[in-house]
């Protein structure tokens, strides 16, 4: 708690200032005529060190820089969705209990990162938390009040009592039709279930096999779709987005009381980046109002084609229109050395804008759960091993958030994520990963996949082996004769600390990991 201890003492040095000033004088108005100018004081010192901001390529919250590392088990909607570890279970309910042991599990790990999509039609029309009145069998959107935003609140308001941030991703494209959750037959937005709009005035279908050319996602001003609509069209658009800022509003009444909640405004969104420039303008304009200041992105599904994205390349030339990159779906096409070469390609690019953006990564996918025909292994999303791997890959390339994915995508939050997010903390003990680059040019016998480094040469180093690397290699350390560094070994498997020792620098030293059977880290240090 050394941030805690230090805003503390900030505070003391204000409160024990004034109290010299009002013995200092004769009168005690003096004392009275003080105490709104340290009340200020005191308020402004609280909003900086709880306020969440970006602080070069990382995350800052509580007054200082912080890595964001999470795991979670539950599906989309978080704050309702049962803990899971099939997709059949991912429409039950969880207690507001279940969920508040879950968050403490992972805040006893070190962890301070989770997600919430939003999907609002599975909310309602299936697990039976309405986000809006209803009058007997049909809702009614003009009046957004349920058990959905309370759930919301509770989600949201536990987190931050645990220093957890929340990136909430507003819209999915998988809630709006009928495969998937089969959310659209039972949803409020379909114009059979609701009391305010038809299919004849809103343009709306009530089945959709594809969310490929649904209106839902086009009626936005600047979207291609909606500007060359015709008029009688674009009432429709304008029909349906009513309800919809309607909705964001409503949310944002929330979130705004919050400062540990980020903004995406889609998972894994393939249309065109107007519709989700729209929600961000509109999130930040209402923030604004409030006098808040709120951080904002898009996701979009092809990064992980890295330089032939179009969703990426458009973050680029716009550096101006988004606070950060989720690029979480880099992590689920690639395995292995590819995998790095992917990220780092896109490190190398978002390093370049002005300024460099932050990299930041809700979702890691991989769990033997997904293999050979089970969820999810059409999108070869890799074994559990490759979730770990992509973990300290991501972070050696200096992303500044990782998440485990639900299960069966990833292994969400469970015994080795779990240790794995500790063994992250112990490493910072020793070396923070702002402090190092990724430098694989100074490891020598290095096979392909066998290990990655980030250095401040001379200084640090981060040295990770894969499991099923050879598990040897050289390290550079020739310009540095007459200087000795200590190695700390942290067991990954297990989280625990693991042997210690010195090396000595004046030439290239092999350093083999302790044993085969686990994943390890090094941290080094002069």
């Amino acid at each position: 708690m050394p941030e805690m201890r230090a805003q503390s003492q900030d505070h003391r040095q204000i409160i024990l200032y004034g109290t010299s000033r009002a013995k200092s004088t004769k009168q005690g108005r003096h004392i009275t005529s003080l105490f709104p100018a340290f009340l200020i004081v005191l308020i402004m010192t609280h909003y900086a060190f709880a306020q969440i901001a970006i602080d070069g390529r990382y995350w800052k919250y509580n007054g200082r820089r912080t890595l964001l590392l999470g795991g979670w088990n539950h599906g989309h909607n978080p704050f309702i969705d049962h803990d899971t570890d099939n997709d059949k279970d991912m429409q039950g309910v969880s207690t507001p209990e279940q969920i508040r042991g879950e968050m403490d599990e992972l805040v006893a790990a070190g962890g301070n990162y989770l997600r919430c999509v939003l999907d609002p039609g599975m909310a309602a029309g299936i697990q039976g938390f309405d986000f809006c009145a209803k009058s007997g069998s049909r809702y009614d959107l003009n009046v957004m009040t349920g058990p959905f935003w309370e759930r919301i609140e509770m989600f949201i308001s536990e987190a931050k009592k645990r220093d957890i941030i929340v990136q909430l991703e507003i819209w999915d494209r998988f809630d709006l039709i009928d495969g998937s959750w089969g959310s659209w037959p039972f949803s409020p937005w379909n114009p059979k279930n609701n009391t305010n709009y038809t299919t004849a005035s809103s343009g709306l279908a009530t089945s959709y096999g594809s969310f490929s050319t649904h209106p839902f996602l086009l009626g936005v001003p600047g979207h291609p779709d909606y500007e060359k609509a015709t008029e009688s069209r674009k009432k429709q658009y304008d029909l349906v987005r009513r309800f919809q800022d309607k909705f964001i509003d409503t949310l944002l009444s929330m979130t705004l009381r919050y400062d540990n909640v980020l903004y995406c405004m889609n998972n894994e969104t393939h249309i065109d980046p107007a519709w989700g420039l729209y929600w961000m303008n509109f999130i930040k304009d209402k923030a604004k109002d409030r006098d808040k200041v709120v951080f904002t992105t898009d996701m979009f599904d092809d990064v992980y084609r890295a330089e032939d994205s179009r969703g990426l390349t458009y973050q680029l030339l716009h550096r101006d229109r988004y606070d950060y990159v989720d690029v979480s779906q880099t992590n689920s096409r690639h395995r292995d050395e590819e995998h790095w070469n992917a990220i780092q390609w896109i490190a190398r690019a978002t390093s370049k804008t002005n300024p460099p953006y932050l990299m930041h990564m809700t979702k890691l996918y991989g769990n033997d759960l997904a293999l050979e025909g089970k969820p999810w292994s059409r999108f070869g999303p890799g074994d559990s091993e490759n979730a770990i791997e992509e973990w300290w890959r991501n972070l050696l390339a200096g992303v500044a958030g990782v998440r485990f994915h639900r299960p069966t995508a990833g292994i969400g939050l469970c015994t080795a994520s779990k240790n794995c997010i500790s063994a992250t903390r112990k490493v910072e003990t020793q070396v923070k990963f702002w402090d190092v680059k990724p430098r694989l040019d100074l490891l020598t016998n290095r096979g392909s996949d066998e290990a990655y480094l980030g250095a401040d040469p001379g200084k640090a180093y981060i040295l990770y082996f894969t499991k099923n690397g050879g598990g040897s290699v050289g390290l550079k350390l020739d310009r540095y004769p007459n200087t000795t560094f200590e190695l700390h070994w942290i067991n990954i498997d297990t989280g625990n600390w693991g042997p210690r020792s010195t090396l000595s620098g004046g030439s290239a030293v092999t350093i083999d990991r302790p044993d085969g059977s686990a994943h390890w880290v090094a941290a080094i240090v002069r």
